[in-house]
């Protein structure tokens, strides 16, 4: 009897000991908040675990270090006509277009690893987003937009905060 006593309290204070470990930074839960530098595809949250430029015109924001041929990283890019040296609000137009991007204009997609789909900005919303730029690093303010799969044909919202590091 004794020793069943002591195996109940032991096991009691083991669980007890235990803590949860918050989650990393590359971890996709759903959630209804935007985290401060990250993105929000849906009802899922990402937070970006490095974000830079990936072109002459492309701020990148990956939500894990990509490596590899094959990266398994989630992404949200702004597409711009020339990267700002200054703040200022930009409209979210179709990206891509038949037309080229204008100093005023950005488009916005985001890139899912598991299922390979890419969602376009629509431009339909006639949504701006606000851009500073300090210290030479961008960031973008993606209010709730709408982007579409063009393989697919669903739609969802975007939003977030795209800061380079």
């Amino acid at each position: 009897m004794k020793r069943i006593l002591l195996l109940i309290a032991a096991t009691g204070c083991l669980f007890s000991a235990c803590t949860k470990k918050s989650s990393d930074s590359t971890t996709v839960t759903p959630s209804t908040t935007i985290p401060t530098n990250g993105w929000k595809l849906g009802t899922t949250s990402y937070s970006s675990a490095f974000v830079g430029r990936t072109g002459s015109t492309t701020l990148s924001a990956f939500d894990a270090i990509p490596s590899g041929s094959s990266p398994a990283a989630n992404t949200c890019n702004v597409f711009f006509s020339a990267f700002p040296t200054a703040g200022g609000t930009y409209t979210i137009v179709q990206y891509p277009a038949a037309t080229a991007l204008t100093s005023t204009q950005i488009g916005v997609t985001a890139g899912l690893f598991a299922t390979s789909k890419t969602y376009y900005s629509t431009g339909i919303d006639a949504i701006t987003a606000t851009v500073t730029v300090t210290g030479g690093k961008i960031k973008v303010e993606i209010p709730s937009v709408w982007v579409k799969n063009t393989t697919g044909g669903d739609s969802l919202k975007l939003t977030g905060t795209v800061l380079e590091q």
